[in-house]
């Protein structure tokens, strides 16, 4: 049975997700409470490195490993092109002791500029330190101060072969897996697979999906399955490279 159609439209956003938006801040969104692996993340194994990639011009995605609790920001220290992210432990009580990919939407703060590299220094949960890069974007901009988001799906390349797929949902019904379809040479159907939980709770969230994509082309336009923008149309999205 097909997942009902999920319309996006350019909503206010709410609560803690419009402060992150109006702020430059985070907010956390998970993944498939599937474990991907169960090896130990805090190893020489660079597959577990934080890793980060762009959304647009004024927003970008971090992925970490952590165990199956969606990890929250505990602080966030902004300087010039510089970012300080913390992140520490979720809120629930009782969390499965296996490795999972969460994955955390980030609004660039008033007065970046995404045309230039951005330095990322990221803590995990585990107290774990890694320094990354953001390259700036060819079509980058400056940060105005009243950015918001448009909170509509996008799609970006996290690894060479590896999508994250950014919806918004739940926070207790997040996609539960994804998979790529190739049409052609430049087209591509994402199917989300939904949540097993039977009840969602009613506020807005960025959730973002990794997905596998070993023979979809970097600029491919990759059509939503089951999502519909605000006029009923597929909603349809280009991965950023």
């Amino acid at each position: 049975m097909k997942a009902p159609l999920r319309t996006f439209s350019f909503l206010v956003l709410g609560g803690v997700v419009l402060a992150a938006a109006l702020t430059g801040c985070a907010t956390s969104a998970g993944t498939s409470p599937v474990p991907e692996s169960t090896s130990d993340p805090n190893t020489s194994d660079t597959s577990y490195a934080p890793k980060a990639a762009w959304l647009d011009g004024t927003s970008f995605v971090l992925k970490t490993w952590g165990d199956a609790c969606v990890p929250q920001i505990g602080d966030i220290v902004a300087g010039d092109q510089s970012l300080e992210i913390v992140l520490v432990e979720g809120q629930d009580e009782v969390c499965a002791a296996v490795q999972t990919a969460h994955g955390t939407y980030m609004g660039l703060p008033a007065g970046f500029d995404s045309s230039r590299p951005v330095e990322l220094t990221v803590t995990d949960a585990a107290g774990v330190k890694s320094e990354l890069t953001l390259p700036g974007l060819a079509d980058g901009e400056i940060i105005p101060a009243d950015r918001m988001s448009p909170q509509t799906p996008a799609a970006t390349w996290i690894d060479e072969h590896e999508l994250a797929i950014l919806t918004w949902g739940s926070s207790t019904c997040m996609p539960a897996a994804g998979t790529v379809e190739v049409v052609s040479e430049t087209e591509g159907i994402v199917r989300l697979e939904p949540s097993a939980n039977e009840v969602c709770t009613m506020d807005l969230v960025p959730q973002f999906t990794f997905v596998p994509a070993e023979g979809v082309a970097a600029d491919a336009k990759l059509t939503l399955e089951g999502y519909v923008d605000a006029d009923g149309a597929p909603v349809v999205v280009t991965a950023v490279r």
